[in-house]
């Protein structure tokens, strides 16, 4: 599986781990979780942490766009955090012009970045 998926504890904030190339059963499987996820909870934030990339299967691209559309009012927060450099510059612009809270780290700070997140 190229996505890790963990839920805090007690608070409304969930933590995607990206690794490799994502594909029809990385969806299948961590979807439905964080749909159920998002009913409990309504508001959420999330940590996105992305070590390495290597793209998505095609059949996957367009399930994952109509997920962020239906859900996007759904996230308040997202800590994005990677060294790799292109994610990293796509993300900060895509700050500009989000309703999401977004924030760029690098992988040496992840625990700052989980901070931030979990922060009131």
């Amino acid at each position: 599986m190229a996505i890790k998926y963990h839920e805090h504890a007690t608070l409304p904030v969930f933590e995607i781990e990206v690794a490799g190339k994502i594909t029809q059963t990385d969806m299948d499987t961590v979807l439905p979780r964080l749909e159920a996820f998002l009913e409990r909870h309504g508001k959420v934030r999330m940590v996105e942490v992305i070590p390495t990339f290597e793209g998505f299967e095609l059949s996957t691209i367009w399930e994952g766009i109509k997920f962020d559309v239906a859900h996007i009012r759904d996230i308040d927060r997202v800590a994005v955090v990677t060294d790799v450099g292109w994610i990293g510059g796509l993300t900060r612009a895509l700050c500009r012009v989000s309703p999401i809270e977004i924030q760029v780290f690098d992988m040496a700070e992840l625990e700052a970045a989980r901070a931030w997140v979990e922060a009131p």
